[in-house]
């Protein structure tokens, strides 16, 4: 009763404004979503329902209190003639009469329905359709003939959504419906609807907004007068200078010049990781491995290392650290070191014997083998005594001799090669039991060749003293400088040579033929150089075996 007592109550406030309104062309009533107006046109129900469906509606439904509410209010209007009569959208179809059981009596709304709780039946004829119903001053439904004409007709409106008035604190609205009514006092204003605001002439729209509300959208940018919707700002407008919107602390402007978005605090921080913000205020964050610089913006690397974290060698990186070993040992769990076996499994390096060490290991050669000068952790076949013979190492008719060392079929035994007879030194050589070392006269070095001389100071490459060459002695005179040598001294010197190889090939050929096969290596031996040397591989059984068969072999053969 209270709300419908309020309804009442604003809708007499707006026929107050409607009569002192000039602008006013129709007496209407908008109630949330549904708008009603009173149309004097003397009109035939049929002629009078055009008259509303023209504006997009159709003749007035009386559903309920609310509804009958708005046309007495409708009817009270200036301008409306007392005990006048006005059609409304309730019609007796033709061949259908009237049944008094319920509200309608058998009539039916022009939405071809019934349903109503509300009727105000005056007088009720039991004529027959077609028959339809109008209201008049006085109150009460009387039915008639439809080809009758009424003083007017009440349409009906109806919207998905409607807005509020307009926010004014100065100046005057004219609000154009939809529906062709112009006032200045409806409390609500279906969508499509006009405000024109005077006397600055601003011009909005009800229209739908995004979040699926309706509001009203201006028609020029904002902001505008302050006194019109707060200057269209969306928090506060200011006079002064001319309307401009500002915003509250913590907020700024848009480019659209009349709405605000919250600052983030953190883009004027200038944190350079992290920024986090606690009660509105920004804190700057590093990433890990990373502490915050004294100005509590910046992030300086942490250096890790400095604590130890490894257990044998630590390198620090941007942010991080690694952890490494030395050689002989592997990173293991939490950054431990652990000795690498190098004489067992995938780590086996000794092709013999092998001892395992803290980080390093020891090969040695079974006897008749000495470790390979080249990489320690081969064994070579050498001679067990120090003299220009030795047993060979034969297997069946195949013998091998120790390197520097050549066989002879018909005493089965290795004899040394003196490297020295074959000119393989530059200058002086020095022959050993299967081995040779260069070396130079004085004002020349070695080159590294372990071979060749050339004089100190030339430009070319150091003395390699360590290789297992030595140059031979020769009994003439020191050789001359190369670069004092005339066109005719070179080419005797070439023909000396092209001569000497011719001698020593025939001679070559000559001892094949006499004393056999030759059993050498693919390459000349290196000295006989004693060094301790830390790498690793042991020998297998299969090994010993082989080795054993061809000690006995040999043996036989002796």
């Amino acid at each position: 009763m209270l709300s419908r007592w309020m309804f009442l109550v604003s809708l007499v406030a707006l026929v107050q404004s409607v009569r002192s309104s000039p602008q006013e062309t129709a007496p209407a009533v908008c109630v949330a979503t549904v708008c009603y107006s009173l149309q004097l046109h003397s009109r035939k129900f049929n002629m009078a329902r055009t008259v509303c469906k023209t504006k997009g509606g159709d003749a007035m439904t009386v559903r309920s209190t609310v509804a009958a509410d708005a046309i007495s209010v409708l009817l009270r209007a200036e301008g409306v003639p007392r005990g006048g009569r006005f059609w409304i959208g309730l019609q007796l179809h033709q061949k259908t009469c009237p049944q008094n059981g319920t509200h309608l009596r058998g009539y039916r709304w022009v939405q071809g329905d019934a349903e109503s709780d509300y009727s105000d039946w005056q007088a009720v004829t039991p004529a027959c359709g077609p028959r339809c119903v109008t209201v008049s001053g006085s109150g009460g439904w009387t039915d008639g003939r439809c080809n009758e004409k009424a003083d007017g007709v009440l349409c009906e409106y109806r919207y998905p959504g409607s807005c509020s008035p307009l926010a004014l604190t100065n100046g005057s609205v004219i609000y154009i419906t939809p529906f062709g009514t112009n006032s200045s006092e409806l409390s609500v204003l279906p969508t499509r609807t006009v405000a024109v605001t005077e006397p600055w002439a601003l011009r909005f729209q009800c229209a739908a907004e995004e979040d699926g509300s309706w509001a009203w959208h201006p028609q020029q940018p904002a902001p505008w007068h302050c006194q019109v919707e707060n200057g269209g700002c969306q928090y506060s407008c200011q006079s002064p200078g001319g309307p401009r919107c500002s915003c509250p602390p913590g907020h700024k402007l848009n480019p659209n010049g009349h709405s605000c978005d919250p600052v983030d605090p953190c883009l004027e921080a200038h944190c350079q990781h992290h920024c986090l913000v606690q009660d509105g205020s920004p804190f700057c964050m590093c990433q890990d491995g990373y502490q915050l610089q004294a100005d509590a913006k910046g992030c300086d690397d942490v250096d890790e290392c400095l604590q130890n974290p490894c257990d044998q060698i630590c390198i620090n990186t941007p942010g991080s650290f690694s952890c490494r070993c030395r050689s002989g040992y592997h990173l293991g769990e939490d950054n431990k070191c652990e000795d690498i076996n190098e004489c067992v499994g995938p780590f086996k390096m000794c092709a013999h014997k092998c001892a395992n060490t803290a980080g390093s290991f020891h090969c040695k050669c079974y006897s008749g083998y000495q470790v390979d000068a080249s990489d320690f952790t081969r064994c070579i076949f050498h001679c067990k005594t120090n003299t220009g013979r030795c047993d060979p190492r034969c297997s069946g008719d195949e013998c091998e001799c120790p390197e520097g060392y050549i066989f002879d079929d018909e005493l089965r035994q290795c004899f040394d090669i003196d490297e020295c007879n074959s000119g393989l030194c530059d200058q002086d050589c020095t022959n050993s039991f299967g081995s040779f070392k260069c070396d130079c006269q004085e004002g020349y070095q070695l080159q590294a060749d372990g071979t060749s001389c050339d004089r100190e100071g030339s430009g070319s490459s150091e003395t390699f003293n360590l290789l297992p060459t030595t140059l031979r002695p020769t009994s003439g005179p020191p050789h001359p400088a190369r670069a004092g040598l005339s066109l005719g001294v070179v080419l005797g010197i070439i023909f000396a040579i092209a001569m000497l190889t011719l001698i020593f090939a025939g001679l070559g050929h000559h001892l094949l033929a006499k004393r056999g096969k030759w059993q050498t290596s693919t390459a000349y031996k290196p000295a006989n150089l004693e060094q301790d040397v830390n790498l690793s591989q042991v020998t297998s059984t299969e090994e010993h075996k082989q080795q054993a068969q061809y000690a006995e072999k040999c043996n036989v053969g002796t």
